[in-house]
């Protein structure tokens, strides 16, 4: 067995750290576990493992013991050019990541993989992926970057205490696919490319050739299907065959049997669609069979999820958008999807200090939204700013907002995308989203 009495080091104790320690040891590893911080104070979360040596990152004699490791595998959070492996990588020690820990771990026991990374749209691409796939019978693993670490599915499938998938879904993230060298996909995805991590990258040069690392990790004769690259798409270099694929311009450029059972809106998540049907079908999986499960697909928790609502009312809780990008696209989506459906806006939350000022957006939100509803903190500040620019009114609380939606027979869109964070009156945003839920359940259904 390639693992088998290697000395191997895991850097970062999170979730896919944990997940390859656990690995490591079915394997027979002899496993240093790194984390940041006093070892007291998350040594309780390797309680399960009694044998396997603890070393704070910041201890003095770290640097030494990585250079006694035959490999080390580094959790995404934790950047290639940290101080501590810059003699790791002299010494061409193979530093890599959980994913590919857990492919060569199941090299034996490996299923058709398809592999999806971009900067925006890869968790609804790869959950449309799945179900589909499993619509149509496919039993699939689905992780990655997303839920489940692969290294968990791997030790699951060896132990025998699950089957081995037909299909293996993956979400890559650029930090995941610097540290590779033999995993490879069936058929993979380079949804698009816009500038983030500027943290971890120079540069967004830097940040798009780490995710172009996923054109190198594919099988021969297969297809990479990619999407908008910008300024970066003639540096995309690959032997393999490539598909560029352009966001639909309206609804009637996808299936109607597809269209007929989609509750997402927007270009973007028609894009998201047409990927998971391509990667599909790339892999010979008959998708077409898996269209009815998209039914009670609703998408991402608090993206943009359709509610249920009385007749004449579209209903939309879009309460993980915290910033006015990810509220302007979620206009877009809803004027691209209903086009002849008047939208009425819920903005607030808690005010963050700067960037904030709205004169220059408010002419955008008026040309599509007919009435704006301010609620929080921000809403006051808003209010106070712009209004006298838009139709709008405002509220402290959402249940007021929801109340006085409730008292306007208007057949409209309500459009719930508050563009600031939920601090001002909710723990996070997944508690501000289970309030408008509950309020749109109460209120706003006949």
């Amino acid at each position: 067995m390639e693992f088998l009495g290697q000395n191997i080091a895991v850097i970062g104790m999170g979730k896919s750290g944990i997940a390859s320690v656990r690995l490591l040891r079915k394997l027979g590893a002899n496993v240093l576990a790194v984390n940041s911080g006093n070892v007291e104070k998350w040594k309780s979360s390797l309680s399960e493992f009694s044998d396997i040596k603890l070393v704070s990152q910041e201890d003095a004699s770290l640097g030494e013991l990585l250079l006694k490791m035959n490999l080390i595998v580094l959790s995404p959070g934790i950047a290639r050019e940290i101080e501590i492996l810059e003699q790791v990588h002299a010494k061409k020690i193979s530093v890599i990541s959980e994913i590919e820990l857990a492919y060569r771990a199941l090299k034996n026991d490996l299923s058709k993989i398809i592999s999806v990374t971009g900067t925006n749209g890869k968790t609804t691409t790869v959950t449309l992926i799945d179900l589909l796939a499993r619509g149509a019978g496919q039993a699939t693993f689905l992780g990655g970057n997303i839920g489940t670490p692969f290294a968990d599915y791997a030790y699951e499938v060896l132990s025998k205490n699950r089957a081995k998938a037909d299909l293996i879904i993956l979400e890559l993230s650029s930090f995941q696919l610097e540290s590779m060298e033999t995993f490879k996909s069936d058929t993979a995805a380079i949804l698009n490319i816009t500038p983030s991590h500027g943290e971890r990258y120079k540069n967004v040069r830097d940040y798009a050739h780490a995710k172009f690392n996923i054109a190198d990790r594919l099988n021969e004769e297969v297809k990479l299907f990619v999407g908008d690259l910008g300024k970066f798409e003639k540096e995309l270099r690959t032997n393999c065959f490539i598909e560029r694929l352009h966001a639909p311009e309206s609804v009637s450029d996808i299936s109607v049997n597809l269209i007929d059972s989609f509750h997402l809106i927007g270009s973007h998540n028609l894009s998201n669609l047409l990927f998971a049907t391509k990667l599909l079908s790339e892999v010979a999986v008959s998708w077409e069979l898996g269209t009815e499960a998209l039914k009670n697909f609703y998408g991402v928790k608090y993206r943009l999820q359709k509610r249920d609502s009385r007749k004449g009312l579209l209903v939309y809780n879009d309460a993980k958008s915290t910033n006015w990008e990810a509220t302007f696209t979620a206009l877009k989506a809803f004027a691209f999807s209903h086009p002849r459906v008047e939208i009425d806006l819920i903005l607030g939350g808690q005010l963050r200090g700067s960037g904030d000022a709205m004169n220059e957006k408010a002419i955008f939100i008026k040309s599509l939204a007919s009435k704006v509803y301010l609620f929080g903190e921000a809403g006051k500040a808003l209010y106070a700013e712009v209004g006298g620019k838009l139709n709008c009114v405002y509220f402290e609380k959402l249940d007021q907002v929801v109340l006085e939606i409730k008292k306007d027979k208007r057949s409209r869109g309500v459009l719930f995308s508050p563009a600031f964070p939920s601090f001002d009156q909710y723990d996070n945003y997944l508690k501000r989203g289970e309030h408008f839920d509950a309020l749109t359940s109460e209120n706003l259904v006949q």
